[in-house]
C-alpha cells in the first residue's frame, strides 16, 4: 500500500472511498467560506474548521495494529483514513464476513447539529443513488452514539493518485474516465430533486483495476431545492469551485459540469487551469479568467471536438454550459475508442508506459477504419465478456505490468477509431486505403471485360455497316 504524497488532495475524498491505499490526516486551511458573495470578501471570511469539507491532507504513518474491535456488527480490522469530519476504517461483516468500508463521524462532532445534518444527508443520497459509477452505500446506522455509513470496499486509485505518478493523462483515458463521472451525475441531477454533488475533484474519483470508475464523498452534496432556499455559505474546494459557488449564487446542475470541466483540463493538462498561493486570487480567477491554453504538446493530438466542449464546460455562465451531463456523457463517447476502460485499467493495474497505452489506441483507431473488422471486434469483446462471467473478474486478475500492457496491445488492435467531426478526419477518411475481398474484386474485373468487349463488337458493327451503305446507293 502506497501513501498519496500530494499536498492539495482532500481527506474527505478519502473518505468517501475505501480506498485501501493510503492513510491520512487533516492539516491546514480549509474550504468552507461563510458569508459574503464577492470573492474578496469570501477569501477574508473565517473558516469553520469543524465543518470543513476539504483540507489538504499530510501523509500519516499506518497506526500499530490494535486489537479488532466492534462497531455495531462490524468487526473493525484497520484504520484505513481520517479527515476534517470522521474516520474510515477497513471492517468485516460479523456473520457473512464481506469486507467494507465503514465511515463514521468524530465523536466530538456528534454533538454537532450542523455536522450530524452534513452527515445524514449524505446516508439519504447514498441510499437512494444506486448506479454503477457511484460509491455503494450498503447500509446506515446509528451505534453507541456513532453514526455510520457501510460503503462498498474499493481497491484502486484515485485520479489524483494516477495524475501524480503520470504528470498527465493520455486523452482517451481521460476522455472516459469524464464520460464515466457524467453518467455518475446524469443519475445524480436525475434524482427528484436534483443532487448536486458541489466538491467533484480527482481526489473524489477512484479508478478500479477493471477501469470501472467510481464518483465518491458525496459528504456536502446537497438537494438542490433546499440548497437554493438557504444558501448563505459557499462550499467546496477552491481549485474546484464553480463561480456561482464563489458568489454564493444559486447552483444547479450546470454548476457540477463546470467543476467537472476543471477536472478534466487537469487530467488533461496535469495542473488544474487556476493555480495561486493566495485564496483571494485564486477565487477571483475562477470568476473571472479565461482557462490558459492547454500544452500545445497536449491539443496536437486532442480531437477539436473534445477541445471545444472542455471550453464550453469551463464557461463562467451556465447558459453558455452545455445544458445536462448526459450531453457531456454523448459527445465524448463518440470519441472514445473501445477499449477506453482497458487503457484506464492497465494505468491502475501497474503503471504502464505511455508509449505503450498510446501505441495500442492508435493501433486500434488504424484497424477501425475497416467496418468488417469493428464487427469483429465487438463480436469478440462480447465473447469475452460472457467467458469471464462479471467486470470484477479483471479486478481479480493477477497478471504483471507486461501482460497487462501486452494484453492492452492486442485488444487495442480491434478498437474503433473516434468519431472526429472535424475537417481534417474527414480527408483522412476519405483518402484512406480501402481494401475488397478478392471474389468481389474478380467479379468487378470480369465485368468490365466483357462490358468493353460489348463496346467494341457495337463499334465495328456501326463501322461495317457505314462502309456498305455506299455500294447500296450506286446500284441499278
Amino acid at each position: 500500500m502506497s501513501a498519496n504524497q500530494n499536498g492539495d488532495s482532500n481527506v474527505e475524498g478519502e473518505m468517501g472511498a475505501a480506498n485501501v491505499r493510503r492513510v491520512v490526516a487533516p492539516s491546514g486551511e480549509g474550504a468552507m467560506v461563510s458569508g459574503s458573495a464577492s470573492a474578496g470578501a469570501m477569501a477574508a471570511a473565517p473558516i469553520d474548521r469543524d465543518l470543513v469539507s476539504t483540507v489538504p491532507e499530510r501523509v500519516a504513518p499506518r497506526a500499530a495494529a490494535e486489537e479488532p474491535r466492534r462497531i455495531g456488527e462490524y468487526l473493525v480490522r484497520s484504520l484505513l483514513g481520517e479527515g476534517g469530519m470522521g474516520r474510515v476504517y477497513e471492517a468485516e461483516e460479523r456473520l457473512s464476513k464481506r469486507r467494507v468500508a465503514l465511515k463514521v463521524l468524530r465523536e466530538e462532532l456528534c454533538r454537532s447539529e450542523a455536522a450530524r445534518a452534513l452527515f445524514v444527508n449524505e446516508m439519504q443520497i447514498l441510499a437512494h443513488l444506486e448506479h454503477p459509477n457511484v460509491v455503494r452505500s450498503l447500509a446506515s446506522f446509528e451505534a453507541d452514539g456513532k453514526l455510520v455509513i457501510v460503503l462498498e470496499l474499493l481497491e484502486g486509485r484515485t485520479l489524483r493518485e494516477l495524475v501524480g505518478e503520470r504528470d498527465r493523462l493520455p486523452w482517451q483515458a481521460a476522455a472516459y474516465a469524464v464520460s464515466a463521472v457524467a453518467r455518475a451525475l446524469e443519475a445524480a441531477h436525475g434524482q427528484v430533486p436534483c443532487v448536486i454533488h458541489r466538491d467533484l475533484k480527482p481526489e473524489n474519483v477512484m479508478v478500479l483495476a477493471d477501469g470501472t470508475v467510481k464518483v465518491m464523498d458525496f459528504g456536502i452534496a446537497k438537494l438542490v431545492q433546499t440548497l437554493n432556499q438557504t444558501n448563505t455559505q459557499s462550499v467546496g474546494t477552491l481549485s474546484y469551485m464553480s463561480p456561482e459557488q464563489i458568489d454564493a449564487k444559486p447552483v444547479d446542475a450546470r454548476t457540477d459540469l463546470y467543476c467537472l470541466g476543471l477536472v478534466f483540463y487537469e487530467l488533461l493538462g496535469g495542473v488544474p487551469p487556476f493555480r495561486s498561493a493566495s485564496p483571494r486570487e485564486l477565487l477571483n480567477m475562477q470568476c473571472t479568467e479565461t482557462p490558459p491554453p492547454l500544452a500545445e504538446s497536449v491539443r496536437a493530438g486532442l480531437p477539436q471536438g473534445i477541445a471545444t466542449l472542455l471550453s464550453q464546460m469551463l464557461a463562467k455562465d451556465k447558459d453558455d454550459r452545455p445544458a445536462s451531463a448526459r450531453e457531456v456523457r454523448e459527445k465524448l463517447e463518440m470519441f472514445l475508442p473501445l477499449d477506453a476502460a482497458a487503457v484506464c485499467g492497465a494505468l491502475v493495474r501497474g503503471r504502464a508506459d505511455d508509449d505503450a497505452v498510446s501505441s495500442a489506441v492508435i493501433a486500434g483507431a488504424r484497424a477501425a477504419s475497416d467496418p468488417k473488422e469493428r464487427g469483429n471486434a465487438r463480436a469478440q469483446e462480447s465473447a469475452s465478456a460472457r467467458a469471464e462471467g462479471s467486470p470484477s473478474a479483471a479486478a481479480k486478475d493477477d497478471r504483471g505490468r507486461a501482460g497487462d500492457v501486452e494484453g492492452l496491445a492486442r485488444s487495442g488492435e480491434r478498437a474503433r477509431s473516434p468519431a472526429r467531426e472535424d475537417t481534417v478526419a474527414l480527408i483522412e477518411r476519405v483518402s484512406a486505403e480501402r481494401e475488397i475481398p478478392a471474389s468481389l474484386g474478380l467479379a468487378i474485373i470480369v465485368v468490365m471485360v466483357a462490358l468493353a468487349a460489348a463496346v467494341t463488337w457495337q463499334l465495328r458493327s456501326s463501322g461495317e455497316t457505314t462502309e456498305r451503305a455506299p455500294d447500296t446507293d450506286a446500284s441499278p
